[in-house]
């Protein structure tokens, strides 16, 4: 006899029909944001953006530098101005909130432009208003930064992100990329298959820190991207949009492309560790937001794992949430990676304390400056944990 296709349970179908009954319901308005965003915000809430000069020269290479400053500006945001100043780029300071007096005029000190904005349209929004204010400048730059203060950098003791970024001599440098690999089921961790391509359809280059080269910055397509861009309230719909958008666009139209902390071959780079090293990786592996992957992980190592457990284990998180959050403490001390993200410091208790235990390692004064951070953080946001 033939296999039978197995009959839908009615909640099934009720379930089904549900979603589908949603989907049909809000294609209006996604449609509807897709093709009108960008000139409903430039008419709503462009005349909120303020443009204030500030005292650092022009120059041919310019930074957007986006911050969110919730707690006030920090040392660390004021340090990463020095560090870009240091590499020779003019910062362009965009703010999501508006800054007090005095936090203000030090930004005005170490910035080549201030730009304070509606907090609309998350980190691509801001982008999107830094980009616009060097608008008739994009096609003379040797080099357009783009940074936001997800992360902090240039870490102490860490590579050199921008020189590191330039060496690739590629028209899109990007700090990482996420999603090159499937994500597979927890109860499946063990059938991972390492095979890391940009062809995967959510592969994209992490927009907390990317280079572009001259050749994309005089393609006019590349600033109508941004005229144009759909900006959203909706977080998935600013990745699919923007992060994901973006990264489509650079490589349907060929232009060179890398990363300071490839991962293509990550499972080469584990299998080469040894035992120790392995369970520390895997004892310290970030996932803040992913609650199956954190039963799994505990389980397994809590029964003794193998090593080849171990570092299916680790590949999976990786494929499911990406190298900056899950393994940083890989990309920290193996690869001297200068970027730690902040938002596991208060998604979840134990990502809290491993990004801790992590920063406390970070040698020097700066690193005592991103422990203190850690430290005014887990005390003034409110804990998901």
């Amino acid at each position: 006899m033939g296999q039978q296709t197995p009959t839908k349970t009615p909640g099934v179908v009720r379930r089904e029909v549900r979603r589908l009954v949603r989907q049909i319901m809000t294609a209006p308005a996604v449609l509807t944001s897709y093709l009108f965003a960008a000139r409903y915000y430039d008419l709503i809430h462009g005349k909120k953006v303020r443009r204030i000069a500030g005292a650092v020269g022009p120059a041919n290479k310019v930074a957007v530098y986006l911050i969110f400053p919730q707690q006030g500006l920090l040392a660390s945001h004021l340090g990463a101005l020095d560090y870009l100043r240091s590499k020779g780029y003019a910062p362009v300071v965009v703010s999501n909130i508006a800054l007090d007096a005095g936090a203000q005029a030090q930004v005005l000190k170490a910035a080549h432009l201030y730009v304070e904005r509606p907090n609309f349209g998350y980190d691509f929004g801001g982008y999107r208003d830094g980009i616009l204010s060097i608008a008739d400048r994009l096609p003379k730059l040797d080099h357009l930064c783009l940074l936001n203060d997800s992360t902090w950098f240039n870490l102490p003791g860490a590579e050199d992100w921008l020189d590191a970024a330039e060496a690739l001599r590629v028209d899109l440098a990007a700090a990482a990329s996420n999603y090159g690999v499937p994500r597979v089921k927890m109860e499946e961790f063990r059938r991972i298959e390492w095979r890391y391509l940009t062809t995967h359809k959510n592969f994209h280059f992490c927009s907390f820190a990317l280079l572009f080269s001259q050749r994309v910055l005089a393609d006019p397509d590349f600033l109508r991207f941004w005229q144009r861009f759909p900006l959203t309230s909706n977080k998935s719909r600013t990745v699919r949009r923007g992060e994901i958008g973006l990264s489509k666009w650079i490589l349907a139209r060929d232009y060179t492309h890398g990363t300071t902390c490839d991962i293509t071959h990550l499972d080469r780079e584990l299998s080469a560790l040894g035992d120790d090293r392995i369970r520390e990786i895997a004892d310290n592996l970030i996932s803040p937001d992913d609650p199956q992957f954190q039963v799994v992980k505990h389980e397994l190592l809590a029964a003794g794992p193998s090593r080849e457990d171990l570092i299916s284990l680790i590949l999976t998180g990786v494929a499911r949430r990406g190298s900056s959050y899950v393994l940083a403490d890989y990309t920290l001390t193996e690869k001297r990676f200068p970027f730690l993200k902040k938002s596991p410091v208060w998604l979840n208790q134990e990502a809290s304390d491993i990004t801790l235990k992590l920063a406390a390692a970070l040698p020097g004064p700066g690193g005592e400056v991103i422990v203190d951070e850690i430290k005014a953080l887990r005390a003034a946001r409110p804990p998901r944990f």
